[in-house]
């Protein structure tokens, strides 16, 4: 009987990472269709999210399963109940991967992010990379008024 409970947690465990998985690909597909300017990419996470929501969906339902059954305390009954609120924290991320889509379908041809941002002027020096893009700022800002927005 033991075994089957922790057989249950394993897998509530897999599944939240593969939950995370899933998110984490979204919200980086999701970016990239935005500064791309990706309309397939961005079709694919707004479709993708699906998959997301019914991960969540059952992982739930076997969690409730569990603490229905098995009466988990202690240690096992954390483990569940983090697992509850996780799941609810990794969909809405693929929510907002999702939302993220949408504006790169929207804006489609053009890029959701303007230029200026995307491709930083080479005075402005390195910048930093969202997405494996560089991301810097408008290169008609002075180095004092950027120092003071930091």
């Amino acid at each position: 009987m033991r075994d089957a409970f922790h057989e249950q947690l394993d897998s509530i465990t897999a599944q939240l990472v593969d939950m995370t998985r899933l998110a984490g690909s979204a919200m980086a597909r999701a970016t990239t269709a935005l500064l791309d300017a990706d309309l397939h990419l961005a079709e694919d996470v707004i479709t993708g999210d699906r998959t997301l929501d019914n991960a969540r969906e059952h992982l739930d339902g076997l969690a409730i399963d569990v603490l229905a059954r098995q009466q988990p305390v202690a240690t096992d009954l954390r483990t569940v109940v983090t697992a509850l609120r996780m799941s609810g924290d990794l969909e809405r991320m693929g929510d907002l991967a999702r939302h993220v889509a949408k504006v790169a379908r929207l804006r489609f041809p053009n890029s959701a992010v303007p230029a200026v941002i995307a491709r930083p002027h080479p005075a402005d020096g390195p910048g930093r990379r969202v997405g494996g893009h560089q991301v810097g700022l408008d290169h008609r800002c002075s180095r004092r008024d950027r120092s003071a927005q930091s």
